[in-house]
């Protein structure tokens, strides 16, 4: 049951906030580990990288190219939110101290699993590349926005209620 509300939750996530949220919950109900205050930033990075933390840092950026090749790919909400999970599940591991790419990729299954069920997508995308989901991402370029980084205005909103 709890499934299944966590896995409806997650499809009707509108903003990077929502999504992140869930992620900090189901990190937590894991690892019982939390980490407040991060940013997440967009930038234009080459389609191999979905996303990185610097160590140390309080920034998660994302890759903007490669949601615009998922956006293009797929109109399934479901599909895209549960990239989005992923992706920032991976990177919220990371700032958690969690180094090893492995160790994170089994990790963030685990948690997902957990989470949103065995059989959930997310689940899967934690552990598979990109183009098992998208085989056509392969055919799509760098898109470049001139190179520019965007700070999304709204995140980890509940860790940060006094910025705006």
């Amino acid at each position: 049951m709890r499934y299944t509300e966590n896995a409806r939750r997650l499809a009707e996530c509108d903003t990077y906030d929502e999504t992140f949220e869930l992620v900090k919950r189901a990190a937590e109900n894991e690892l019982g580990l939390h980490r407040a205050g991060l940013t997440l930033v967009l930038g234009d990075l080459t389609n191999i990288v979905g996303a990185y933390h610097e160590l140390g840092s309080n920034a998660i950026v994302m890759n903007r190219n490669l949601l615009k090749i998922v956006w293009r790919l797929t109109k399934s909400k479901k599909m895209r939110n549960s990239y989005v999970f992923m992706i920032l599940l991976h990177e919220y591991l990371h700032s958690l101290g969690y180094t090893d790419d492995g160790q994170v990729r089994e990790l963030g299954r685990e948690i997902t699993s957990e989470f949103l069920g065995e059989g959930h997508i997310a689940a899967q995308m934690a552990v598979r590349p990109l183009d098992y989901f998208f085989p056509e991402v392969s055919r799509y370029t760098a898109f470049r926005d001139g190179g520019t980084f965007e700070t999304v205005r709204k995140f980890d909103s509940s860790s940060t209620p006094y910025i705006a």
